[in-house]
């Protein structure tokens, strides 16, 4: 093989590897952030104050109002001075993370609705009361608890996060596959390579440059999102997912930086040294 085809053979490997490891990066802190519905649960509980989740949870407790007689501007207000009550808040934010943990399980999912609002009926109660709506806390837990559930996935439906969903499936696939490009187009580049410590070298160099730089963003991109906390519910969310995995691939690249530190010590050690120039010897 001439040393042209030899270039272009290392070149395109290089870039082939960089590629597959940017996949492997992408992927594996991916599906590390699928299959940890803990951590899902509680990095979106700031959609609970989001207009999605208050919204919807509005809309039903007005119409229960005026559907028991008070009038439609009275019973907004009602809905939204309820709404900024601690115990609200707390079941909202319970309700994203039940949401979460049926949406991870591998059967029919449905969440109790009644039993999360239930606690809250008290502080509703008190609230409605202060605002002069004619009612009492029997009458708000009576309509708390003819809640029907809330479905999340029907029969036969696959879980949309967690171990065992698609999305996680394919994540790992992406990784296997990733890691399996690295291997051929790394070895190839060894191969074509003058230097086959040096060609490790590099590409654990390049490995560990990617993994720490993927770290860097995670957690830059998570200050950027919400740089103050609690900004907005969906940015400050984004920036909890963002910052929750970012030391995974911060540790891939400080292995794969020990590794390249590896194998330029034994090229320090067991390369090739620069000759002594030869003392020519006096002749008598």
């Amino acid at each position: 093989m001439n040393r042209g085809a030899v270039r272009f053979t290392s070149s395109l490997s290089a870039w082939a590897f960089g590629l597959a490891t940017t996949v492997l990066l992408l992927s594996f802190w991916g599906r590390a952030v699928v299959v940890d519905t803990a951590g899902l649960s509680d990095n979106l509980r700031p959609l609970s104050e989001s207009d999605e989740v208050t919204g919807r949870f509005s809309d039903w407790m007005t119409n229960q109002l005026v559907d028991s007689g008070v009038p439609q501007p009275q019973a907004g207000e009602a809905t939204q001075l309820a709404l900024s009550t601690p115990e609200v808040k707390l079941a909202l934010a319970t309700l994203v993370g039940e949401v979460v943990d049926a949406a991870s399980a591998q059967d029919e999912a449905a969440v109790d609705m009644a039993s999360i609002l239930s606690p809250a009926v008290p502080a509703v109660s008190a609230s409605l009361a202060s605002q002069g709506v004619p009612t009492t806390e029997a009458q708000v837990g009576s309509i708390v608890a003819g809640l029907d559930p809330l479905v999340i996935r029907e029969p036969g439906d696959e879980p949309f996060v967690g171990p065992v969903s698609p999305v996680a499936n394919r994540l790992g696939a992406a990784s296997l596959l990733a890691v399996v490009g690295q291997v051929i187009f790394g070895a190839i580049y060894v191969i074509a390579a003058e230097s086959r410590v040096g060609a490790m070298r590099t590409l654990l160099t390049r490995f560990a440059v990617g993994g720490l730089t993927f770290a860097f963003l995670l957690k830059a991109g998570s200050w950027a999102l919400d740089p103050g906390g609690g900004r907005a519910p969906v940015s400050e969310s984004l920036s909890r997912l963002a910052d929750s995995k970012w030391l995974l691939p911060g540790s891939i690249g400080v292995a794969a930086a020990i590794g390249a530190l590896f194998f330029w010590l034994i090229r320090a050690n067991g390369g090739r040294t620069p000759r002594s120039a030869a003392v020519s010897q006096p002749t008598f």
